[in-house]
């Protein structure tokens, strides 16, 4: 909290913690809050193949033996179904705005509109089409 108080005003933090593990202050601030869902089916399966691509996560010998602890919550950042519920509770905040991920790869552009529009962000026409081919999920895997 001390580095971030140091940053220049507009900051952006991208974090996965649960909203009971912020800072409460956060939720007393003016600060908006952009949270991103997934469908839990795509989050295991994304998160499997994470898991065993990187070495410091423990690795599944099998699909079945991850899905055990997925659905148990027995995950390095715990359960996604808690992680849901936990934000749920905050979603008639007015400076809290939820997207789906699916609700961005469907239609990229009308999403970062709506964001944009959520933080007061003016961009133009173009930038959105910049933006949406840079963020693609293959523009992304190439420069990984």
């Amino acid at each position: 909290l001390k580095r971030l108080k140091q940053l220049p005003s507009r900051r952006i933090i991208v974090t996965h913690l649960r909203p009971d593990v912020l800072p409460p202050s956060i939720f007393q601030s003016k600060a908006k809050i952009l949270v991103l869902f997934r469908n839990p089916k795509d989050t295991a399966v994304s998160y499997y193949h994470f898991c065993n691509n990187l070495p410091a996560l423990p690795s599944f010998a099998s699909w079945d033996e991850y899905f055990v602890d997925f659905m148990n919550g027995k995950l390095a950042w715990g359960s996604y179904f808690d992680y849901l519920v936990e934000w749920n509770k905050y979603i008639d905040n007015e400076r809290i705005m939820t997207i789906s991920y699916e609700e961005l790869k469907e239609d990229p552009i009308l999403g970062m509109k709506k964001i944009a529009s959520f933080f007061g962000f003016s961009l133009y026409e173009e930038d959105f089409s910049r933006i949406a081919k840079k963020t693609s999920f293959k523009a992304m895997k190439e420069k990984s």
